[in-house]
């Protein structure tokens, strides 16, 4: 009974949202921080010719200064 229990407890963990690690930076107060980013559309880690890190849908990384990868921490 405990392991039915334990399985439908990690479900919803397994079904499909995307998670990434990426490294987040602004230009006023962010400076290297490690972002947990999860979502149900997978997402990419980015650098702007800006400087700007984050991570965003991958449709962002089509755009014109934008520069995407993906995998964790990957926008060092």
């Amino acid at each position: 009974m405990k392991a039915w229990f334990l399985l439908l407890m990690l479900l919803p963990m397994c079904l499909g949202d995307y998670k990434i690690q990426c490294y987040g930076e602004d230009f006023l107060m962010v400076r290297n921080l490690t972002l947990k980013c999860s979502s149900k559309v997978q997402q990419a880690c980015y650098t702007r010719d800006s400087g700007e890190k984050g991570c965003a849908r991958l449709d962002f990384c089509k755009k014109p200064g934008w520069d995407c990868c993906q995998t964790d921490l990957c926008n060092a």
